[in-house]
């Protein structure tokens, strides 16, 4: 179940590195708490007006090393946990705290005299604090240990231009002494001058090392063009990337290395991102090449997309649908900006460098994410105000949280193994100041994640009933700031769009949990006793890979592999076809497994027309799930409920095995069921025979049986492409009614949405073939000899070898 706690605060929440810890000030106090347990590891007293004064708050995070880690009991996990530390700094002192120790670490007076400070952070190290002066003045990096400063003067004043080494701890700073760029690399601990380089850039912006240490990234003004110098570790020039010296361009805007050093993003001010790829092995002038490139348009359409739009109903709730393609997302003069930028606003790599999420100054409501692997976007979601920050999950590669510049305490959360994004607004009273977000960890799997106001927060997390919850343990919680009044049932607050059953949920169901604090107080002292824990209403937050359309199965059954949407999939297949009139009627019990049957009947389910009967037989050798068989039939075309016209849909097909049966259905509508496939002869060299025949192994009379035969002569293979049926008239988009749920035992999941997805099927080597469908034992009854009724026996088909078929996401029908 998920969970929401709630604390008061005079100053901003911020977690750890880590998200294992939450700092956080209150009542002239210093809370250092653990997310996991939601105790208090320590509280200091802060000097007096500190509370006020102070401007910022700094975790020390491990440069280019692991992650601190503390454990789910809230005890150190390792002898790295003694680096954890922050500090707290106003423009007069600076307050290093342990958390290990009770008092005081060290503290740092009249750092900055002139100037007022700019900026303060840890260095390398937990005993190393930078201190930036105000315009580029000074900065001092103090060792808490000697407690002595190394002072470096004329240092650029973008933060952005400095970075540390990953593992040696190198610094590589960008300094201006006169009229040009000076790269200084400095000793780690002793921050002596190592090495100091003029550069050949106009204004440096900033710099960054690779993930492996082995480069430094040096990007220019945007008046000089797209203009990015690549150094080795230690200063040297080893090549200038530009895409070229005649062509007018606007400039960088931000850049950004892949978690594996791999690749280097660059976005520019024209709204492209291009992909700088490296070969690790060799030295090369290949190296540091464009290899990929993306364009934000103004106008978006995205082939096997889906482009997901922010809606806002009658009572305020934000949810998303799909949009028309194409679609136009609004432009930045829709928010009234003052200065108009242009360009790449952000790009952030997910955890496994494969997933690339990107906005536009542009079309600042807009997040686009691409993978890196196929090259293509996969998604764009389009929101009814600007995105403030984009948040991939550490350890979910692909869970992105998107924070929208809004009042309203509202997170934004795309999964690629949904179906839907999902939108959650929690239920902060008045947020004071700006809305800020973060993931937290606590050394399990448990997604969690905070949002801090100046004056409160709230903190959600993710896991199951039937688990006991660690926040509700003990009669104790995160928040000590409010009155226990507040948790009486009527002030549960429902976030998610689906509400189960009181009784019949399985134990593993996610679930959300939310009591919420409505009340202010300053009495930090008081507990929540959770007197009323009993009665508090339980409603489904979200799951991590079933869609709001599915209600068969509130989660994945187990063993069960799970692939969402795209699919791409090789097979070879064979397909015969035949034309019916609507006036024959339809054989339901040819054209419907039982279980689907039913809900046919019903004129929700819309009328038969008639049409083209394809039957295909399919051996797959690659999918998302394995290798497997398959048969399907689409008796031909069916009026869509609401005016949607007609289309083709699959009504029975029947698979090899169980994943594929579950993500069909689950994915797109597609009716599968399991059966047993027996073959005479080879499948890749026909003539052969197959047979299908029903899970129970005592049942030796089969229901399908179809014989495939070379022509008498010979004929040229010729190239296939689904495109070419629309000439034809027969189109390549399924339009699938809802499931009605079977046996969970057997992964027939149901679902309550129509889905609209289209193929694309593509074979270079495609034969005439002959496909018999004389059934064996039925000449008791003629009509049905030959499986459908009133047909011949014989049917001219297609041989389709090395095809590979593109199956997008799903798009709903509102019917």
């Amino acid at each position: 179940m998920a969970n929401q706690n709630y604390l008061l605060s005079s100053q901003l929440p911020v977690p750890s590195s880590d998200g294992a810890l939450i700092a956080f000030i209150a009542s002239s106090q210093l809370h250092i708490r653990c997310a996991a347990t939601t105790d208090d590891l320590q509280i200091y007293d802060l000097p007096p007006g500190f509370d006020t004064s102070c401007r910022f708050v700094r975790w020390y995070r491990p440069r280019g090393k692991g992650a601190v880690t503390w454990g789910s009991d809230g005890n150190k996990a390792g002898d790295e946990c003694l680096a954890q530390r922050l500090l707290l700094a106003d423009d007069a002192r600076i307050i290093v705290y342990d958390i290990n120790k009770s008092q005081i670490y060290a503290e740092i007076s009249g750092a900055t005299t002139l100037t007022k400070l700019a900026d303060v952070d840890f260095g390398q190290t937990p005993d190393q604090v930078m201190v930036f002066s105000d315009f580029g003045y000074k900065l001092q990096i103090w060792s808490l240990k000697s407690k002595r400063a190394v002072e470096v003067k004329d240092f650029k004043s973008e933060l952005a231009c400095y970075s540390y080494r990953p593992k040696t701890g190198h610094l590589a700073l960008l300094t201006r002494p006169a009229a040009h760029d000076v790269l200084l690399i400095l000793a780690p601990h002793s921050h002596d001058v190592l090495s100091t380089s003029e550069l050949s850039t106009v204004d440096a912006r900033g710099i960054k090392y690779s993930p492996d240490g082995n480069w430094l990234a040096v990007w220019d003004t945007a008046s000089a063009g797209c203009r990015v110098i690549i150094l080795t570790a230690n200063g040297h020039h080893f090549k200038t990337y530009s895409p070229s010296e005649n062509e007018l361009n606007l400039g960088i805007r931000c850049l950004q290395w892949s978690p594996s050093g791999d690749h280097l993003a660059i976005g520019d001010q024209e709204g492209s991102v291009t992909l700088l790829g490296k070969n690790t092995t060799v030295l090369t002038p290949s190296q540091f090449t464009p290899r990929l490139s993306f364009f934000h348009p103004p106008t978006v359409q995205i082939r096997n997309g889906i482009i997901w739009q922010e809606e806002l109903g009658q009572s305020r709730i934000r949810s998303y649908a799909q949009a028309n393609q194409p679609a136009v997302p609004p432009s930045h003069e829709a928010f009234r900006a003052k200065k108009k930028q242009t360009g790449i606003a952000m790009m952030e790599y997910n955890a496994s460098g494969d997933l690339l999420a990107s906005t536009s100054s542009d079309t600042p409501s807009t997040v686009w994410i691409h993978s890196l692997e196929s090259g293509r976007a996969l998604t764009t979601l389009i929101h009814h105000s600007p995105i403030k920050a984009l948040h991939w999950h550490p350890i979910l590669p692909d869970l992105l949280l998107i924070h929208c510049a809004i009042p309203e305490p509202t997170v934004h959360l795309w999964r690629a193994s949904w179906h839907s994004p999902r939108i959650q607004t929690l239920p902060l009273k008045a947020p004071v100041g700006k809305l800020k977000v973060a993931w937290l960890s606590c050394g399990d799997e448990k997604v969690r994640f905070v949002l801090s106001s100046n004056n409160q927060s709230a903190l959600g997390q993710l896991h199951y009933i039937g688990e006991e919850d660690p926040w509700h343990a003990g009669g104790d919680s995160f928040a000590r700031m409010g009155p226990e009044a507040m948790f009486d049932e009527g002030h549960s607050i429902d976030l998610s769009p689906v509400k189960p059953e009181a009784d019949g949920l399985p134990t593993n169901t996610p679930t959300v949990e939310l009591t919420a604090e409505l009340g202010q107080t300053t009495e930090v002292q008081d507990t929540f006793h959770y007197r009323h824990a009993k009665q508090t209403a339980v409603y489904t937050l979200f799951h991590e890979d079933l869609s709001t359309a599915s209600r068969a199965m509130a989660t994945d059954p187990p063993q069960i592999k799970i692939a969402p949407p795209p699919w791409t999939c090789h097979y070879e297949a064979y397909v015969g076809a035949f034309y019916v009139s609507a006036k024959s009627g339809l054989p339901r019990d040819l054209a419907y497994e039982h279980l689907e049957a039913s809900s046919a009947e019903t004129s929700e389910a819309g009328v038969w027309k008639g049409g083209m009967v394809m039957i295909q037989l399919l051996r797959y050798t690659s999918t998302p799930v394995g290798p497997y068989d398959e048969m399907i039939l689409l008796p031909g075309n069916f009026d869509v409920p609401g005016g949607h016209g007609s289309h083709t849909r699959i009504t029975r097909i029947y698979v090899s095995q169980r994943d594929t049966t579950y993500n069909g259905r689950k994915n797109w509508n597609i009716p599968k069921h399991i059966a047993r496939f027996k073959y005479t002869g080879d499948f890749s060299a026909p003539p052969f025979t197959i047979q299908l025949f029903p899970q129970d192994p005592s049942i030796d009379t089969p229901f399908f049986t179809a014989s495939l035969q070379h022509l008498a002569f010979w004929t040229p293979s010729f190239p296939f492409s689904s495109n070419l049926l629309k000439w034809i008239g027969i189109p390549n988009t399924l339009v699938q009614p809802p499931l009605p749920e079977g046996d969970p035992r057997e992964v027939i999941c149901g679902t309550n949405a129509w889905y609209k997805v289209t193929t694309s099927i593509y074979s270079p080597k495609t034969k005439l073939i002959w496909m018999d469908l004389k059934q064996p034992g039925k000449e008791a009854n003629e009509e049905r000899n030959n499986w459908w009724p009133g047909i011949k026996r014989w049917h001219l088909g297609l041989w389709l070898q090395s095809t590979q078929m593109d199956l997008g996401y799903p798009e709903i029908v509102k019917v």
